[in-house]
């Protein structure tokens, strides 16, 4: 793999970690766009000179009987520098194909995100203690949580960075955030990730500028700058 350039994020960015939309990114703002293998071009994602970077995964809602036909260009997309995180990928008890395929798409993503050393964008529904055995020990990003803290601390404890969307459990929010472990992300939701970002200091008693990047996982190309040295303790 090809030593990646690294983007530190300056002050007063906000940092969307987990969207499907890669339209109406606005100045001030960084966002990592998530794409199927058969939908990534790499010329949309320029970075630092867009704002647009991309992570790519073969999410458990598409898996089937042939996912392995498509790992070979997944592993050739994850190679780029654009693309900062493998994934979203997963578990989904609820809507996700085949249990076995499932387990098996996922191994074979967890070992792609060691061998090009980027983190992993998690998608988990009802399989919380998969996912604890599959992808502990590894870089990973758990997007959309909206559980309650017991299952927040679980995570932290095991080395999960969390993202948050909208909806979310102040108490996990802030569990993750005093951890510097928070991400804030807008998915596939009609809000802009300002507004998420308004959102979470409400519930933080901070003001949104001054929530930083997570400094124990990088994404990729995007790491925390001086913007990680605003935290400040919530009152």
């Amino acid at each position: 793999m090809d030593e990646q350039q690294t983007f530190s994020v300056p002050n007063g960015i906000f940092v969307n970690a987990h969207t499907h939309q890669s339209m109406g990114v606005q100045s001030g703002e960084w966002a990592v766009v998530n794409c199927e293998p058969e939908a990534f071009s790499a010329e949309n994602f320029r970075g630092a000179a867009n704002g647009l970077w991309a992570s790519v995964g073969i999410h458990p809602w598409t898996v089937d009987e042939n996912w392995r036909e498509r790992m070979p260009l997944l592993e050739r997309i994850c190679e780029e520098k654009c693309v900062v995180a493998v994934g979203e990928c997963g578990l989904d008890k609820a809507k996700g194909g085949d249990w076995a395929e499932q387990l098996a798409c996922l191994e074979a993503q967890v070992a792609l995100a060691k061998r090009v050393g980027k983190p992993l964008i998690i998608h988990c529904v009802r399989a919380w203690d998969d996912i604890l055995r599959l992808c502990r020990g590894i870089p990973a990003v758990i997007h959309g949580f909206r559980g309650k803290a017991p299952l927040a601390k679980q995570l932290l404890d095991s080395g999960f960075d969390l993202s948050f969307g909208p909806k979310f459990q102040s108490e996990s929010l802030r569990l993750a955030f005093e951890r510097r472990k928070m991400w804030l992300e807008t998915d596939d939701a009609a809000v802009g990730i300002a507004e998420v970002y308004e959102l979470a200091s409400r519930a933080l008693s901070i003001s949104a500028t001054d929530i930083p990047v997570p400094g124990t996982l990088r994404l990729g190309a995007i790491s925390a700058s001086g913007a990680s040295t605003n935290l400040r303790s919530a009152k």
